[in-house]
């Protein structure tokens, strides 16, 4: 039969005041589910009343019965496992007050173990819903929520201070609204998230937030060609130089492009057979149109259906023969493209400058003046490093926390959830052990 040091290993319990019988385990009904029942006693001598704070001398706190617990704990096995801890009752003969034998596996007047705390805020750090969670830890999804709260107030914002160089974005939650971050560019840590980014929430918050002494040390701010962040960013922070992501200018005239591929090619869906022939060419072949002109084969003959045995470059050549605002636009899009790749703002000028091009199409056109418009904030991305790179990458990971929870209603319980999973997934990713580790234990 198992013992008590035994049942403290398995069950990884540190206390040694708690003690654990022979046929200490049985099996029983709660809440109308079969679960598993560890019976164990807490006692010992106190050092001293817990009201009073009288010394135990010559006995003056003495036992005075016992209170049975039932502490939920981790699953062991199949089955919930509950943790039915009969706990020493005390007296004292100075204040005559009770009071009961505590431990560190729960917390006082509490019937959820830490060991189950600590469960919820580690798998919390994955992108799991909270029912998935509850039904793992045999709790309520409510306990859950107000455990993940209560561990976010640790992490709260640090309003006294801003760094150099800042990134801002926004995400969609709930239904269709819209939550405006601000992350260090450099660290990548999530500064704070509010519920709307609409421009008197995001200078309320600032203004308050922050002295016009902390807002005058940010030297950068990061951002997409969102006309509203342009407008008002630099009175928020005179001192800094505002980067439109190179990212978002790529994708800019990337869309343009695509767009005037699927115009064409919707001209040419005609019975026609020769027609017929070039859109289904256009159709099937349009990442070739949207591709680096650099990276295109010049050297190598490949097998294309409904080309044949061709080059590369060559069926692309072909493609924009079909139609003159086509090529217009491709000419156009590749020498964006190839201003950003060899970080030349001279050149990109250049471009924008240039007196359109009669067949250049509409998408492209109206892409030009939106770069036009912004080329003061465009050209500080050829001078500064920094890019959105580490926001958009959060916020992949935000909507996947919203995806896999089907949404959020109260926008306090879903921040609290993204600031948990982002600050406790590299802590416990440092915990992990190492191979080398798992085989030394295991030595």
């Amino acid at each position: 039969m198992p013992t008590s040091n035994d049942m403290q290993k398995v069950l990884d319990i540190q206390d040694k005041n708690i003690i654990f019988n022979d046929n200490c385990v049985s099996y029983g009904v709660h809440k109308q589910m079969k679960c598993k029942f560890i019976d164990c006693t807490l006692t010992y001598i106190p050092t001293e009343c817990k009201k009073c704070q009288m010394p135990n001398k010559n006995f003056s706190i003495y036992k005075n019965g016992t209170q049975t617990s039932r502490i939920t704990f981790p699953m062991s096995g199949i089955y919930p496992t509950y943790l039915r801890v009969k706990k020493q009752r005390f007296k004292c003969k100075s204040c005559e007050s009770t009071f009961t034998a505590e431990t560190p596996i729960v917390k006082k007047q509490c019937f959820i173990s830490n060991f189950i705390k600590a469960e919820i805020l580690t798998k919390s750090a994955d992108a799991r819903s909270i029912k998935s969670l509850s039904e793992e830890t045999n709790v309520s999804a409510t306990t859950i929520q107000r455990i993940i709260n209560e561990q976010a107030e640790y992490y709260r914002p640090y309003y006294h201070s801003m760094p150099e160089n800042l990134s801002v974005d926004e995400f969609k939650y709930g239904e269709g609204q819209m939550a405006f971050e601000y992350i260090d560019v450099v660290t990548g840590t999530i500064l704070d998230i509010l519920p709307s980014r609409d421009t008197r929430t995001i200078k309320e918050h600032f203004s308050s937030r922050y002295s016009q002494k902390q807002r005058n040390r940010v030297k950068t701010i990061t951002t997409d060609m969102n006309a509203s962040y342009v407008s008002f960013l630099p009175e928020l922070f005179p001192n800094a130089d505002i980067i439109i992501d190179r990212f978002h200018i790529v994708q800019l005239v990337n869309r343009s492009m695509n767009k005037t591929r699927v115009k064409v090619m919707n001209r040419l869906r005609t019975s026609n057979g020769e027609d017929q022939k070039k859109y289904r060419r256009l159709k099937r072949f349009w990442k070739k149109l949207l591709k680096k002109e650099t990276e295109l084969s010049y050297t190598t003959y490949q097998y294309f259906p409904m080309f044949g045995q061709r080059l590369e470059a060559a069926i692309v050549s072909e493609m924009l023969a079909y139609d003159p605002e086509l090529k217009a636009t491709y000419g156009v899009y590749q020498a964006v493209l190839k201003s950003i790749e060899e970080n030349d703002s001279k050149q990109l000028k250049v471009i924008l400058d240039q007196p359109v091009y009669p067949e250049l199409s509409g998408y492209m056109k109206t892409s030009l003046r939106t770069l036009r418009t912004h080329f003061p904030y465009i050209q500080n991305t050829f001078y500064y490093p920094y890019n959105n790179g580490k926001i958009e990458g959060i916020n992949n990971k935000i909507k996947v926390l919203n995806r896999v929870a089907y949404g959020y209603r109260n926008f306090i319980h879903y921040k609290n959830r993204i600031i948990l999973h982002f600050n406790l997934k590299p802590i416990r990713n440092k915990l992990k052990m190492t191979e080398k580790e798992r085989e030394h234990i295991a030595a």
